[in-house]
């Protein structure tokens, strides 16, 4: 595993924050977050994690689920863990009907 650690691009200046100044973390974050800053937390000097705005996508869903319009997802991870659903019987595979979708284009 390496030691570098990437920050996007796309996001302000870095910020150094103590542990110590978070006992007030509201403001801290706040004024990072106002500044786009990217926050650099340590403990003695020694990085223990990041704290990092939200990009213009995370802050739309936040509306976006505000506002009714999307809904968290019911199960959490996706497609991970999910199966090929059963073939329907009475339908030809899907191989062969884009098969025929192609022939029917070419001729």
């Amino acid at each position: 595993m390496s030691d570098d650690v990437a920050v996007p691009a796309q996001r302000g200046a870095e910020h150094e924050v103590a542990i110590r100044e978070l006992r007030n973390a509201g403001k801290v974050i706040a004024e990072l977050a106002a500044a786009g800053a990217v926050g650099k937390v340590t403990s003695g000097g020694r990085l223990v994690g990041w704290l990092v705005p939200a990009t213009p996508a995370e802050q739309r869903i936040e509306e976006l689920t505000a506002q009714g319009l999307v809904h968290p997802a019911e199960r959490p991870g996706g497609l991970a863990g999910r199966g090929p659903r059963p073939r329907r019987a009475h339908l030809p595979p899907l191989s062969e009907t884009l098969e025929q979708m192609r022939n029917d284009e070419r001729a």
